[in-house]
């Protein structure tokens, strides 16, 4: 969380954003805390395969640690535009900040085969 709170307090220091935004994202920040994971693989990723049935493939993995800084990003970069609601922004990160990943390694999260051949497979790994 220190981490989070530095982002925060740089924003504020850039002038991103003002003194009471901040404070409402660190208090949402101890209502909302970050559950600890007892299995800290900093080598897990999200996979994303497209192999179309032109014969183009895409491969991409997102290590996870990354996907973590934008669960933090997000709301911070909703805040900065100022275009929602304190409460929206405060859902949102509700949600985002609930989703644990690692109850998903090793399943398939997204498995497209269509008609004309095209697969898509988004897993953890």
């Amino acid at each position: 969380m220190k981490e989070e709170l530095l982002k925060i307090l740089n924003m504020v220091k850039d002038g991103s954003i003002v003194v009471e935004e901040a404070a409402e994202l660190i208090e949402a920040f101890y209502d909302n805390p970050q559950p600890k994971s007892t299995n800290q693989n900093p080598r897990k990723k999200l996979v994303i395969k497209v192999n179309s049935s032109d014969g183009d493939k895409v491969n991409v993995k997102i290590p996870m640690g990354l996907i973590k800084i934008a669960k933090v990003m997000i709301p911070l970069a909703l805040a900065k535009e100022g275009k929602m609601k304190d409460e929206e922004i405060n859902q949102i990160m509700q949600f985002i900040n609930n989703i644990d990943f690692d109850q998903f390694e090793g399943e398939e999260l997204i498995n497209v085969d269509s008609a004309d051949g095209d697969v898509v497979k988004i897993y953890i790994e």
